[in-house]
């Protein structure tokens, strides 16, 4: 019994065309292909807050306690604090985009790097070095805040 192998550069040719093909559906007969397109790689996507759970600034590790109740409600706290992170990063990402503005300074080792899609992680560490101190002299309280930047007077305005 013989063997023959011969490539069919035709079949490879259909395959290599398929690949990264994606089906996309929706169900206002009006759109265009391009439109269902960047509807589909535009929307919110919940994968990425899983993944910060798994990490920084609100990363699940091992925890050392013994009471469920106490897991379930750090669990809590920690959902919480995501749908935080997750609003200002929405909000701040929103009122950039109809001007089309970009965020210069957010980076701290690239000055220059522009974005307009910020993380609420770069967000937030832009905003590390604002110090408010409040001191209470003569029965009145004086709040002390340190001078912003303009990165950071920018944020607090979106």
């Amino acid at each position: 019994m013989a063997v023959e192998v011969y490539r069919d550069d035709e079949a490879v040719a259909a395959r290599k065309r398929e690949l990264g093909w994606q089906v996309y559906a929706c169900n206002d007969v009006g759109l265009g292909l391009a439109d269902v397109v960047w509807a589909y790689r535009g929307p919110y996507r919940i994968e990425n807050d899983w993944s910060r759970r798994k990490g920084r600034p609100l990363g699940l590790t091992p925890m050392s306690l013994q009471d469920e109740q106490r897991m379930q409600g750090l669990v809590h706290v920690l959902s919480l604090g995501l749908r935080v992170l997750t609003l200002v990063e929405w909000v701040v990402r929103e009122r950039l985009k109809p001007t089309g503005a970009v965020l210069r300074g957010v980076y701290a080792s690239q000055a220059g790097r522009k974005t307009s899609t910020p993380s609420a992680e770069l967000l937030l560490d832009a905003m590390k070095t604002v110090h408010i101190s409040v001191v209470e002299a003569g029965g009145q309280e004086y709040a002390l805040l340190s001078p912003l930047t303009d990165v950071q007077a920018k944020l607090l305005e979106l």
